[in-house]
């Protein structure tokens, strides 16, 4: 016989005792901003090479890629240390100081003169963005209780898209609006980098409607490495092995996205005749299909999170993420081909499933004592996923063809869709005292 369920709701999602409905609503504030902060730096980077440095086209998929290989250096250094620090101090704290750090970022990042200013500059970006991505996965496993988990994923990761929505579709045009407005083409740059730092800032405020500390309280408290170590030892279980592989996989998805496809746009449109703020407005248009795509997707696949076995949901979203890549990838132009606006659809489908498969199965999985430290883990190996692809991403995307990062996200997925069907099927089976969703 099941018990009561004795704590608050937020719609169809039940809460853990202790967390009220103004502390969800707080968290998915955050949800509705975070992609949107994440992306948006990079995703405006062209404007910045075009405009403020002049870097020749033919090298900008390296350097973009060399600034986002530096990012994530910096991500795996400090993404654990910010989720075992959670475990001690509470997720608001962490959560107050990404998003100010992260606003400093946006604040300084237009008025660079070089590209060694502009690194200097990501890499304070990085450790805002450290400490917020390993909140956003953190606070939704606190939150909902277990059954429910992923219809707040769903609504969460609508919230995701609909704010990356707004960042891309919206906000992406801020220097065409502010050059029509009669700042030049470096102003207007400023202009809009200086708004998204305003954001950062609001979002600090409305931080502090956090439950303090965290619902499952830990009663020992260990030392930082201790923990670090615990979250590396959880991976010896085959299923928080494959949710770490996901995201490894998944996280790779908002670079791809973000950084890859907004340089192809661009560099097209402007060799097109376009200048740089229209290119930014034309990149922003093929975003919003993908972040609406994902929008209209993830709702249904948070509610499919709860009716089937959590492993069967990564090979799904697996599956959907290799038709994404591999469809995008031999796109022969995204600026000017029909076929890119369906290649978006899918890639946004794809998107939406990795990253909410991920959560879910790592939200299922991880111990409540160590999650803080476990979540961490999982946002360290998706920055090794940006790493990796940043890196040989980019040089492909000069030397190759410009849709090479696609193509090698595609194999990535196929071997991680190899290992998922392992776990399903040949690793041992989840212990039967512990809740999951049945296939």
């Amino acid at each position: 016989m099941s018990t009561p369920h004795t704590g608050q709701k937020l719609g169809p999602v039940r809460l853990m005792p202790g967390v009220t409905r103004g502390h969800t609503l707080s968290y998915l504030w955050a949800a509705f901003v975070s992609i949107g902060i994440f992306t948006y730096a990079t995703s405006l980077l062209p404007y910045l090479l075009e405009v403020n440095i002049g870097v020749p086209p033919e090298q900008r998929g390296a350097v973009s890629g060399n600034l986002q290989f530096w990012q994530e250096v910096v991500s795996l250094v400090m993404v654990g240390f910010f989720g075992a620090w959670s475990d001690r101090v509470g997720r608001r704290t962490v959560y107050v100081i990404g998003f100010l750090v992260a606003g400093l970022a946006y604040a300084a990042y237009p008025y660079a003169d070089d590209l060694d200013q502009l690194l200097i500059y990501r890499l304070v970006f990085a450790v805002g963005i450290a400490a917020l991505g390993g909140m956003l996965a953190t606070v939704l496993a606190d939150y909902p209780v277990d059954a429910d988990r992923g219809k707040l994923t769903g609504i969460s990761f609508f919230l995701n898209a609909v704010g990356a929505l707004l960042f891309f579709a919206v906000l992406s045009r801020l220097p065409q609006f502010y050059q029509n407005a009669g700042f030049d083409e470096v102003g207007s740059g400023r202009a809009a980098y200086l708004t998204i730092a305003g954001v950062c800032v609001l979002s600090a405020l409305i931080m502090f409607g956090l439950k303090p500390g965290r619902p499952d309280q830990v009663t020992k408290r260990e030392p930082l490495m201790t923990l670090l170590r615990q979250g590396l030892a959880a991976g010896r279980n085959p299923r928080i092995a494959l949710a770490y592989g996901a995201s490894f996989a998944a996280r790779a998805d908002l670079v791809i996205v973000a950084l890859f496809l907004s340089l192809w746009v661009q560099t097209a449109a402007i060799a097109d005749g376009y200048n740089a703020a229209d290119a930014a407005a034309k990149q922003g248009a093929l975003f919003g299909i993908v972040q609406g795509c994902a929008m209209l997707w993830a709702p249904f696949f948070g509610w499919l999170a709860d009716k089937i076995n959590r492993v069967t949901l990564v090979i799904l979203a697996t599956v959907l993420s290799i038709a994404g890549y591999g469809w995008m990838g031999f796109t022969p132009d995204p600026a000017a081909s029909a076929a890119a606006f369906g290649a978006a659809a899918m890639l946004g489908i794809g998107q939406a499933s990795g990253i909410l498969a991920s959560q879910v199965l790592i939200g299922q999985e991880a111990p409540g004592p160590i999650r803080g430290a476990v979540i961490g883990m999982v946002g360290f190996f998706g920055a090794l996923g940006i790493l990796a692809i940043s890196k040989v991403g980019g040089w492909a995307f000069d030397a190759w063809r410009p849709g090479a990062p696609f193509i090698i996200m595609a194999g990535a997925n196929v071997l991680l869709l190899l290992f998922a069907f392992y776990v399903r099927f040949a690793s041992a089976p989840r212990p039967a005292e512990q809740p999951v969703a049945t296939a």
